[in-house]
């Protein structure tokens, strides 16, 4: 083959290969259809933070896995003024978080970096959802451990024994006084701090949570109720109290024993 013969193969081939490249399209060299930001419309926020502001407590909880409430007795306490907030919970009174509040489109809650979804809101009862839970939330003046020492004793809320009820102690009943004689009460004496009732069955019996503490211990444990003809019996794997009733309306509840140690209690 001669020089000229070589040269001309060289072109041929060249030629041949540019060809076949413009019919082979590369991966990711053909532009894509995008959208124009500009013309996407962002979902518009359902709530605003002005909407929340005040004190919310959590006074029911519901496994986001099935339907039932599930005791708790670490209530979400969450206090909202304009764009900050504060979260405690019931058993650390004395630990809080401080952060940021905010609303992010369309119903999400922003809480000192925890996330919420909102369900529904209106003028005292939030609902809101997390990763685990359903909690509703009643909006408060106060907490009720900050009601603890304020709220006056009725002097007429102890008469006698009252046949009441068991239905009106549904809901969370936390004690803001208790009325004892000299010795009543020692350093072994458990003392209630509040009862909650989820249910009562068909005979007659209440199922909740009762949270007690003895030398400034507090515990909680799932209890049982019972009344009867004014006498009342609260029922826990720990303790066993046998009291008497003698108030229970639905606003107030208050029980003990009269000469020894009454407890008064509001939701």
């Amino acid at each position: 083959m001669n020089y000229k013969v070589l040269v001309l193969s060289l072109v041929v081939l060249n030629l041949s290969l540019q060809a076949a490249a413009q019919k082979v399209k590369r991966k990711g060299t053909t532009p894509n259809q995008v959208n124009n930001p500009a013309n996407k419309k962002e979902p518009a926020a359902q709530y605003v933070i002005s909407q929340l502001n005040g004190k919310w407590q959590e006074v029911k909880r519901v496994s986001k896995s099935g339907k039932e409430p599930v005791e708790f007795s670490d209530s979400l306490l969450m206090h909202i003024e304009d764009d900050k907030v504060s979260l405690k919970d019931a058993t650390s009174m004395r630990m809080s978080m401080k952060g940021e509040a905010a609303i992010e489109a369309p119903n999400l809650l922003v809480v000192a970096g925890d996330m919420y979804t909102i369900r529904s809101l209106d003028k005292t009862t939030l609902i809101i959802e997390d990763d685990e839970f359903t909690r509703e939330m009643q909006q408060k003046e106060l907490y009720y451990y900050e009601t603890l020492g304020k709220l006056k004793v009725a002097t007429d809320s102890v008469s006698g024994p009252a046949n009441i009820d068991i239905k009106n102690l549904k809901g969370k009943w936390l004690v803001y006084a208790r009325k004892a004689e000299p010795g009543a009460t020692n350093e072994q004496t458990a003392l209630i701090k509040s009862i909650e009732i989820t249910a009562v069955s068909d005979d007659g019996i209440a199922f909740g949570q009762a949270s007690f503490y003895t030398k400034d211990i507090t515990k909680s444990s799932a209890c049982q109720v019972v009344t009867q003809n004014g006498a009342l019996k609260i029922v826990t794997d720990q303790y066993i109290w046998n009291f008497y009733v003698y108030k229970a309306d639905g606003k107030e509840f208050v029980f003990g024993e009269v000469g020894k140690l009454v407890y008064y209690s509001k939701q």
